[in-house]
C-alpha cells in the first residue's frame, strides 16, 4: 500500500542538528515519518556521540532508522510511498554524494527538499574561502530549497536554482533556549576543520595561540571557559590536542546546550555565531590579524583579531553588554530573515504540508535517467 510520508535523510554528522527540529515538527503532523541513514554516517562518528543522538531522535519521532549503501537501496526503501524527502547536506559536491544521488534516484512521487544547513551555506551564501575550495557553480537535485533568507539575499545561489527557494528562516528557532540565569562562564567554539581557516592559508595555529593567551588571562582571574568543537569537524578531539586546563570541553549536540546560560560567546566564522546572537549572548567573531579570512557576512558583529581584542571584549561583556547587544540587533535587522519563532514555525509547517501533499498518486519510477543535476 502506498503511504504518504515525510522521509529524512542523514549522511553527515551535523545533519542531526539541522534536521532534528524539522523532524520533531513533522512528528506532530498526521503523516508517517521515516529516517534513512547513509552507511557512511556511523563510521564518521568517531566520538560515539551522533549515532546515539540519531537513535534518540528516531525514538522521539516514533520511527525507525533504515540504512542504505547505494541510491538504489534507498529507492527500494522509498518505492512503497510518496510525500516528501528532506535532507540538510545535498548538492553536487563530492561530500554530499550520498544524499544527492538518492535525490536523483528517488521515485517521482516524492518532493525533494534541501534545508539550508548553515548561515554561510554552500550554494546559498558563500564566503571567499568557500569560493576557492568549491567554486560558485553549486547545483542541487532538490525540488525545493528551504532557505533562511529570500532568494535576493542568497548571493551564491545559481540563477537556475533561485525559483526553487522557499524562505523559512533558520530552523534553529524551532528550538528555543530555556533562558536560565546567566553564569560568568563564556563559550568559545572551534571551527578549525573548516576551509575558512585553511583555504587562504593555515590560520588554525593563530586561533589556538589567541585562545591559549585568553585562557591564561582567565586563569589569573580563577575563571573557566567552555570550549565547543564543531559537530562534524571535532578538530581538537580527532587530533588529540588537549585544551588549556581551565577550558572544559563540551561536545554535546547544540540542542542539548542552553546557550542562554552563558555570559558571552566567541567563534571563528560559523553558524554558531548566529545561534549565540539569537540566544541573546554578547558575541564576537574571531578573524586573523592580517585580514586574510573573509568575514564580510558577519559585518556588524564585534571582531577580535589579536589577544588584546579578546581581553577588551571580555571587559566589555562585564561593563558594557548593552552596547554589544545593540550592535547585534542592528546585525540581525540587516539579514532580512524571518526571525520570529512563531513565524518560522508556520513557514516550516507550510513547507512540510506543501512538499508532502504535492502528489496524491502512487510513486512513479525513478528520475535518475533524466536528471541534469
Amino acid at each position: 500500500m502506498n503511504r504518504r510520508r515525510i522521509v529524512f535523510l542523514f549522511n553527515l554528522l551535523q545533519d542531526v542538528n539541522v534536521i532534528r527540529p524539522v523532524a520533531l515538527l513533522a512528528r506532530e503532523m498526521n503523516v508517517d515519518v521515516l529516517f534513512l541513514c547513509s552507511q557512511k554516517f556511523a563510521p564518521r562518528d568517531k566520538q560515539k556521540i551522533w549515532v546515539p543522538a540519531l537513535q534518540k531522535l528516531a525514538a522521539e519521532c516514533g520511527t525507525s532508522i533504515a540504512e542504505y549503501d547505494s541510491p538504489f537501496a534507498a529507492y527500494r526503501l522509498l518505492q512503497d510511498g510518496y510525500g516528501a524527502i528532506v535532507t540538510a547536506s545535498e548538492s553536487n559536491l563530492p561530500a554530499h554524494t550520498e544524499t544527492h544521488d538518492v535525490f536523483r534516484a528517488a521515485p517521482s512521487g516524492y518532493t525533494r527538499v534541501t534545508l539550508q544547513h548553515g548561515y554561510e551555506c554552500i550554494g546559498f551564501l558563500q564566503n571567499r574561502e568557500h569560493d576557492l575550495a568549491h567554486g560558485r557553480n553549486v547545483r542541487f537535485a532538490a525540488d525545493i530549497l528551504a532557505a533562511w533568507a529570500p532568494a535576493d539575499r542568497l548571493t551564491s545561489m545559481a540563477w537556475s536554482e533561485r525559483d526553487k527557494v522557499f524562505t523559512t528562516g533558520p530552523g534553529l528557532l524551532l528550538q528555543q533556549p530555556t533562558g536560565r540565569a546567566r553564569s560568568a562562564e563564556g563559550m568559545v567554539c572551534e571551527n578549525l576543520h573548516s576551509v575558512r581557516l585553511s583555504a587562504s592559508g593555515d590560520l588554525r595555529q593563530g586561533f589556538m595561540a589567541d585562545f591559549g593567551h585568553f585562557c591564561t588571562h582567565l586563569a589569573a582571574r580563577n575563571e573557566t571557559v567552555c570550549l565547543r568543537p564543531h559537530p562534524g569537524g571535532q578538530f581538537l578531539m580527532r587530533n588529540g590536542i588537549a585544551p588549556p586546563t581551565n577550558a572544559r570541553m563540551d561536545a554535546r549536540p547544540i540542542y542539548e546546550v542552553d546557550l542562554g546560560a552563558f555570559a558571552y560567546g566567541v567563534s571563528a566564522p560559523s553558524s554558531v555565531l548566529l545561534d549565540m546572537v539569537l540566544a541573546g549572548l554578547p558575541t564576537a567573531v574571531w578573524a586573523d590579524p592580517e585580514g586574510v579570512m573573509d568575514i564580510g557576512n558577519y559585518e556588524g558583529l564585534t571582531v577580535i583579531r589579536r589577544p588584546r581584542d579578546w581581553l577588551a571584549f571580555h571587559r566589555d561583556v562585564r561593563l558594557r553588554p548593552a552596547m554589544i547587544l545593540a550592535r547585534q540587533r542592528q546585525f540581525t535587522k540587516q539579514l532580512a530573515m524571518p526571525l520570529g519563532a512563531d513565524h518560522v514555525r508556520r513557514r516550516f509547517v507550510e513547507l512540510l504540508m506543501l512538499a508532502s501533499h504535492r502528489f496524491d498518486t502512487p510513486a512513479a519510477p525513478s528520475r535518475i535517467g533524466g536528471s541534469t543535476c
